[in-house]
């Protein structure tokens, strides 16, 4: 059976959930990983949205958490249906944007009632937000899809003394970029990692071998 026999003719997603998450992280390009998630949209909470197939929305929560005051001012950074909101939600915060690049995904994360305010913007290049106009950015799973790029404004959008916490696939931080950005404000004096988690399989049940780890820097000015 060819692989276009086994997708739904209708939307072109694979008939497996470990099967539509590989097809879509593996998009040539940014333009065609933003047309795959909003086909997956429909099925995705159903393929990844539980706690026990997707760790990293909790386990970042948790995080926050200790960093964090309930009413601080987090953007959701590649919110996408609103798993990681809704884990921030349940740890208590209360004031959460929610932003992604895939309009269909974050209509589902609207739909769900956790943020004040979702915003469509592309951070592959500088958004339209204000400097500083967040205590914290949380970004979970995004590090092998969005460029490296992004980190630049999540610390242009992040107050002084305020954080970035990262849910990271720690292979992909190097191998995109973020490593070198990341180096490049150290050097500035404009960003330090303060916390490295434990290592843990984030998508234990669809694929076990993708490791994250939870990194939560410190915006210095």
């Amino acid at each position: 059976m060819s692989s276009r026999d086994q997708r739904d003719a209708a939307n072109e997603l694979p008939n497996q959930p470990a099967a539509r998450l590989a097809w879509v992280i593996q998009a040539p390009t940014q333009q065609e990983l933003k047309r795959r998630y909003d086909l997956w949209a429909r099925c995705y909470d159903a393929d990844i949205g539980q706690p026990e197939d997707y760790l990293a929305p909790l386990e970042t929560a948790k995080v926050a958490k200790v960093h964090l005051r309930p009413n601080a001012r987090i953007l959701d950074a590649g919110a996408g249906t609103g798993l990681s909101g809704q884990a921030l939600q349940g740890a208590g915060f209360t004031d959460l944007t929610g932003l992604d690049f895939a309009r269909d995904m974050l209509a589902a994360a609207a739909a769900k009632g956790i943020y004040k305010e979702t915003i469509v913007a592309d951070l592959s290049q500088q958004t339209a937000l204000e400097d500083h106009a967040f205590d914290a950015v949380v970004t979970v799973g995004t590090t092998s899809q969005i460029p490296a790029e992004s980190l630049r404004d999540y610390v242009r959008v992040t107050q002084p003394g305020g954080k970035v916490i990262v849910a990271n696939w720690v292979e992909a931080w190097v191998e995109r970029g973020y490593a070198a950005i990341q180096a490049d404000f150290e050097r500035q004096g404009r960003l330090a990692l303060i916390e490295k988690g434990e290592p843990f399989a984030a998508l234990p049940t669809t694929d076990p071998e993708i490791i994250y780890e939870i990194w939560v820097f410190e915006v210095l000015r």
